[in-house]
């Protein structure tokens, strides 16, 4: 879901600025390389989280961890990681081909970031700088290289114009679904010393963090003039009700009871960004 709600947004740019229709082919390609870059990150995060003890399944609050369960060992995991990059680097190649160089550099930026998340020493989740990292990666890095791709690298100021708003929409969505995910887990993190975001601002400023997240963005569709928001993303209005109930079930709930709610989050997300496409459907414009 974070994957379609970062491609959607970039779409709605790039048709926003010229106002032509994107072309579909390019744009599922661009999708599943995002979505296999999401899969390594994953991959990584259970490793990483592994090697430095901070998967306790008999402590654990979310879902399963597969070598923490005992489904496959270190190894296994780090082989479907050299795995899942060579698929990614299949898929890079004719996207940076139709992108240029600067996808091509979006796209180190991406896997640089999805390996440095939980490993190394000074890794970004154990600084505090996971959400940052997310907001980057799913906001400006995501929107920006679907552009890219469908104008074929021909990036022009009308269509950088169009593509700061979409970007902060998607980048505070997505990163939404990992403030409840380190909210959820602030005890087991403290306990072996992963300093979120979540850890250091508490249960309470972490809440409202998410609320300022998911709520933000329905500001944007208030106060940007049109020449960076067109008229289409006023169909996202009527998701207002799910934010919500969204952020009342964040302060509503506690420990294994948020899981729910990265659920709801990531479904808000995925919904705010699609409802314009909806509407551009309605219109006879697709």
């Amino acid at each position: 879901l974070a994957s379609i709600t970062s491609i959607a947004a970039g779409a709605l740019a790039f048709e926003s600025a010229d106002h032509q229709q994107v072309e579909f082919g390019w744009l599922a390609l661009t999708f599943v390389a995002l979505a296999t870059l999401q899969v390594v990150a994953n991959l990584v995060n259970d490793y990483g989280d592994y090697k430095k003890g901070a998967d306790d399944e008999s402590e654990r609050l979310g879902p399963p961890r597969v070598i923490a369960m005992g489904w496959i060992t270190p190894e296994e995991i780090k082989k479907a990681i050299d795995i899942t990059l060579k698929f990614e680097v299949m898929l890079a190649v004719p996207l940076c081909a139709r992108g240029g160089i600067a996808v091509l550099f979006l796209g180190l930026i991406g896997v640089a970031g999805a390996i440095w998340y939980t490993t190394g020493k000074r890794s970004l989740a154990y600084m505090g700088l996971g959400e940052v990292a997310v907001f980057l990666l799913f906001g400006p890095g995501s929107v920006l290289g679907t552009v890219l791709v469908q104008s074929g690298g021909n990036m022009d100021s009308k269509l950088l114009s169009r593509v700061g708003m979409p970007s902060f929409i998607a980048g505070s969505m997505v990163s939404a679904i990992l403030v409840v995910n380190n909210l959820r887990d602030i005890q087991s993190d403290k306990r072996v010393n992963k300093e979120t975001l979540a850890t250091r601002l508490g249960p309470g400023r972490t809440r409202m963090m998410h609320s300022l997240l998911v709520l933000s963005p329905y500001a944007c569709l208030l106060y940007s003039p049109k020449r960076m928001l067109d008229s289409s993303w006023s169909a996202a209005w009527f998701t207002l009700p799910f934010a919500l109930f969204a952020t009342w079930m964040v302060h509503a709930r506690e420990g294994r009871a948020l899981n729910a709610c990265l659920g709801v989050t990531a479904l808000l997300g995925t919904t705010f960004c699609s409802a314009p496409w909806c509407l551009k459907l309605t219109r006879g414009r697709i």
